[in-house]
């Protein structure tokens, strides 16, 4: 005879896998697109002879940016 708590058991411990997984997954992504974007911003800047002027926290979820001449 099966036992009817396998199945909740076996989605409860998925849940607990896929939840921690999906929210790194989300940073990661947020992340990897924000470097992307300063690093183009940067390379246009310099490209036009310009000065960076870049502040950012550690993951670059929040950043300023100018390119002064």
């Amino acid at each position: 005879m099966k036992n009817k708590k396998e199945p909740r058991r076996i989605k409860k411990i998925t849940l607990l896998w896929l939840l921690p997984l999906g929210f790194f997954f989300i940073i990661g992504v947020g992340w990897y697109f924000n470097h992307q974007v300063i690093d183009s911003a940067v390379e246009g800047c310099e490209k036009k002879g310009g000065e960076v002027n870049l502040e950012k926290d550690i993951l670059a979820i929040n950043w300023s940016f100018s390119c002064e001449r």
